[in-house]
């Protein structure tokens, strides 16, 4: 019997392929940005460095796919000893939780290849002295990532489930089945993990042009606001979660306010700081003459009625 690789010419057909192959189709092609260039080119660009991602994602996905097992238990963990007997209902459920389960170790495995292109993407446009922080790029990138997912798993996921599964046990019985069980369990984590990235899309942000750290620093409020807005969408309906989300995404908000000051050009901080006092210095003015002329009107009534007062 023969084996794959054992066909006739197999060999010469393989080596004729792979010298005559496109190699542009799988290979980046870099981009000077110190000429300006179509923007079918980067798209080139991105299309040929999401295509190097997808490849990685599938095969750590393969990787995960065949230890399942040992990631199943890995994530039935948290889960209160008196609800460890899962269940599924459907026929279907146990090979789409293990897909489910796969892709999310294959996220964690493939996270420094993705930063790094997303580095490599916008790198062109950077300074050479920023461009030497890939590194630092990708190595902070994963750190959070990991952390946020750990941080959920070991803190968030376990309060979280010992308050939705004890809720309304003194009324039904609980039975918890793998689909729902593992899918909270997954999105929570990937959501954590992505919600700690905030530090770099605002380094990003910041860098494009898109904010200033002079706006980062004045909507402080919002900010927090905001921060305790998003942790009560990714987070089960309970205070405790929600607070144990939102202090440590304000925290990297302000981390990351001090971050992109790096990034940030000093010219467009200068001129969003000018900008910011011209502002103000308008809208106290505009006060000012809102405050002269209610004076000069209620001047004018009080003149208006000394004058009919003297006619009567």
């Amino acid at each position: 019997m023969r084996g794959r690789g054992d066909f006739p010419g197999s060999h010469f057909l393989f080596g004729f392929w792979l010298k005559n192959a496109p190699a542009r189709e799988f290979v980046v092609k870099e981009i000077d940005f110190k000429e300006k260039i179509p923007i079918t080119h980067h798209l080139i660009e991105l299309k040929n460095r999401l295509i190097q991602v997808t490849i990685v994602v599938a095969i750590f996905f393969g990787v995960c796919f065949y230890f399942v097992d040992f990631l199943l238990l890995w994530l039935e963990d948290p889960l209160p000893k008196q609800y460890n007997d899962l269940t599924f209902i459907t026929p279907t459920e146990p090979f789409f939780t293990a897909m489910k389960v796969s892709f999310m170790g294959s996220m964690f495995i493939s996270m420094p290849w993705i930063l790094y292109h997303i580095w490599g993407f916008i790198a062109p446009g950077l300074k050479v002295k920023e461009k030497k922080i890939t590194a630092l790029f990708v190595t902070f990138g994963t750190l959070f990532f990991l952390f946020g997912g750990l941080f959920c798993y070991f803190l968030v996921v376990p309060l979280g489930l010992k308050f939705l599964l004890n809720y309304g046990t003194t009324w039904w019985k609980m039975q918890v089945t793998i689909g729902f069980y593992f899918s909270f369990v997954v999105k929570m984590i990937l959501a954590f993990a992505f919600a700690f990235q905030t530090p770099l899309i605002m380094v990003l942000l910041t860098k494009f042009g898109v904010v200033n750290t002079i706006k980062m620093k004045l909507y402080r409020k919002w900010a927090f606001l905001g921060t305790f807005a998003l942790a009560a969408v990714l987070t089960p309906p309970d205070i405790i979660t929600q607070v144990l989300l939102a202090f440590p995404l304000y925290g990297l908000y302000e981390f990351g306010v001090i971050v992109s000051r790096f990034f940030e050009d000093p010219k467009n901080r200068e001129l969003a700081f000018k900008q910011m006092k011209a502002e103000a210095a308008a809208r106290n003015a505009a006060k000012e003459a809102a405050q002269r002329a209610a004076a000069a009107s209620k001047a004018a009534s009080k003149g208006a009625t000394k004058k009919t007062g003297k006619a009567s």
